[in-house]
């Protein structure tokens, strides 16, 4: 199986999480593949033109990152043990996708669209959904996560390493103080999720559809 992702997708990243933990690394490859380079074969493969794409074979692919997880955590016979309260995992894993879409759309909007482009309305609209998205985990941690190996744990580490990764003077750390506490016990414990994170990569110079 192929996994098409970026390393710095936090959706990408939450699959790869899922990964290791029902270790799968020998039975998926990752591709990293940016989203909006031109190129036919991944539109053929994804309609959507979005990562990740995981190809199972030449009949079959699955797209979007919650049913890529899914997939695999069944598959892997690993389903029940790290979503023994699915329902809350999926209601963490919703949370957690609304304010990477909302992170990923700021980090859109000041990055690549030209600053005379560049919607303050917008950008301040999803800045919300993020912050109180993260004033939600803040103020619900202790029904919400915990440090053993759980779908909403993957979902929540993964992408607190993107906000690090594109937002490092964000206040962040500050203002979660317990969030980001619980983040360091966590990666500390499983120190072979590291590779999950979302990490800087170039972007290839062939885009042809982001004005800089």
């Amino acid at each position: 199986m192929i996994l098409y992702s970026f390393p710095s997708s936090p959706f990408g990243c939450k699959v790869k999480a899922v990964i290791l933990a029902c270790q799968q690394e020998k039975n998926i490859t990752v591709e990293n593949f940016h989203p909006w380079l031109d190129a036919p074969f991944f539109r053929e493969l994804n309609p959507l033109g979005k990562i990740p794409a995981l190809k199972i074979n030449e009949k079959e692919v699955l797209f979007d990152s919650p049913v890529i997880c899914e997939y695999i955590m069944e598959k892997s016979g690993k389903l029940k043990a790290l979503m023994p309260n699915k329902f809350n995992s999926l209601k963490i894993q919703a949370l957690i996708d609304g304010m990477a879409d909302a992170a990923v759309s700021m980090r859109y909007e000041r990055f690549f669209r030209p600053k005379h482009l560049q919607c303050d309305d917008w950008y301040d609209r999803q800045y919300l959904a993020l912050t109180s998205g993260l004033q939600y985990l803040e103020s619900h941690f202790e029904d919400n996560l915990n440090h053993e190996i759980l779908f909403e744990n993957l979902c929540t580490t993964t992408f607190l390493s993107y906000l690090d990764l594109r937002f490092p003077d964000a206040p962040f750390h500050k203002d979660y103080r317990k969030l980001y506490d619980w983040n360091k016990e966590f990666m500390e414990k499983h120190a072979f999720l590291e590779p999950s994170t979302a990490k800087d990569h170039p972007i290839p110079a062939n885009i042809t559809c982001l004005q800089k």
